[in-house]
């Protein structure tokens, strides 16, 4: 089967892109993506779609701007958008305190979210290849993993779709070479000081000498372990709904007697399960803090293991996993806040109030909003998993997490901060940033001035 047709049957049968999707691909120049440019455009009529490379210029080498002038030269040639950016990912990685690699990804994605944003039907394509995906299970076997680490990665995970997963490194050279295609080669690739680098230079190679086939069994354990891991999560997730008693966006409730009844493997694989859904995922979760949290069954009632923000607590009738998202013991979940009107809420008053102007104030607890934007009630809570903010000054919304993270929030203050918000949109992230869509200026004359106190210390 030819190149391309082994692309398109990877979409079809993953079902990646649909008529009318928009298609934006991380476009950096390299031979992967320029593959991934040039099979999604041999398909993109038939199968109805349109494209949009997304380039972003890490700054990171002199090279660069010539990876870029490519991409530009290649969205002239097949006559397709680009949209183009400029972002030092080392400067990024100093001001946040990250690896450059890190930074470069969280940059780089941030930015393809930025141009998927313009399109409402879209997804985003990134040029990982069958041996990429071979390197990524063994790196992780290396660090240590469990079956999920196994699986690695998936063609589609959210809007994130990955075409060429099947494809190896060795046949996109040779159909570009071949089809005379231009791509650039990052000289870093090729050093290996880095840990991916040092897999793929040295250490798969000299595994290779002694079994030729190696990638291709890697990626065999991948495929193995995802299907174990399905029928592993239908069998917990059975077990797991009867003994739920019930829950939240912030703590699981479970029978104990149905708890204790289970085997200690099931026990530990319905803790992965409630961790991750009510941390939303599962880093910094170990099989050491998960064995902790399962010696509880042969502790007192009362008693409570806790690892950083999570604790597992034993009472009579069950158990309780929570996240201790309240700092203490403040456990509202959402309070209304009403025009002219005052709430409390935990450690905090909160009031809103109608103005005639707008007066700049340097009191991080006070803020200025637009009136004719905001849909009372308003809504006062806690951070939840999923949740996206657009900050003052920037044109893009960001995960909210992310947003903590780059205000240097320590992880055990981020869920204490208050988070006001107008019908589903967050408008104030208390007291860090306001909304960038309901800011005001002198010109605005229907002005919501919202103030937030203190009534007892976090």
């Amino acid at each position: 089967m030819k190149i391309i047709d082994r692309v398109r049957r990877t979409i079809v049968d993953n079902h990646l892109i649909e008529k009318g999707d928009t298609v934006v691909v991380g476009a950096s120049g390299g031979p992967d993506s320029e593959f991934l440019i040039t099979a999604l455009n041999s398909i993109k009529d038939e199968l109805g779609f349109d494209i949009v490379l997304a380039h972003l210029n890490h700054l990171h080498r002199k090279e660069a701007i010539m990876d870029q002038k490519l991409v530009e030269e290649r969205a002239k040639t097949l006559n397709l958008k680009v949209e183009i950016r400029q972002r030092s990912m080392d400067d990024y990685a100093r001001e946040n305190k990250l690896s450059p690699e890190d930074a470069g990804r969280r940059l780089r994605y941030d930015f393809f979210e930025e141009v998927l944003a313009k399109y409402p039907k879209g997804k985003i394509a990134v040029a990982h290849t069958f041996d990429d995906q071979a390197e990524t299970v063994f790196m992780r076997i290396i660090r240590g993993t469990g079956i999920k680490g196994l699986t690695a990665m998936s063609y589609k995970n959210g809007s994130i779709i990955r075409p060429i997963l099947d494809i190896k490194k060795s046949d996109l050279l040779s159909y570009l070479d071949q089809e005379q295609i231009p791509y650039a080669i990052d000289q870093t690739n090729l050093m290996d000081e880095y840990t991916r680098n040092k897999l793929r230079l040295d250490i798969i190679p000299a595994i290779e000498k002694i079994n030729p086939n190696f990638k291709k069994a890697l990626v065999n354990l991948s495929d193995i372990a995802r299907d174990e891991l399905e029928i592993s999560k239908a069998y917990v997730g059975k077990i797991y709904d009867d003994i739920l008693i019930s829950n939240d966006e912030t703590f699981l409730k479970f029978d104990r007697e149905g708890f204790d009844s289970c085997d200690k493997a099931t026990r530990t694989a319905i803790l992965r399960q409630g961790i991750e859904k009510i941390k939303g995922e599962l880093n910094d979760i170990s099989k050491d803090n998960i064995e902790s949290f399962d010696r509880l069954v042969n502790l007192d009632t009362g008693k409570s293991i806790i690892k950083d923000d999570i604790t597992f607590y034993k009472s009579y009738n069950y158990y309780e996993l929570l996240m201790e998202k309240r700092g203490q013991d403040y456990i509202e979940d959402e309070v209304e806040l009403n025009l002219d009107g005052e709430v409390g809420f935990g450690p905090y008053t909160i009031k809103a109030s109608k103005v005639n102007s707008y007066e700049p104030t340097s009191d991080r607890n006070v803020g200025y909003f637009d009136y004719d934007k905001l849909d009372f009630p308003l809504k006062v809570r806690y951070r939840r998993n999923g949740d996206r903010f657009k900050p003052l000054g920037m044109t893009k919304s960001k995960k909210l997490k992310d947003f903590l993270i780059d205000s240097k929030i320590d992880r055990k203050d981020r869920d204490k901060l208050p988070i006001i918000t107008s019908a589903s949109d967050i408008i104030w992230v208390v007291p860090l940033r306001m909304g960038e869509d309901y800011k005001v200026s002198s010109k605005i004359k229907n002005i919501v001035r919202i103030e937030v106190g203190y009534v007892k210390k976090l």
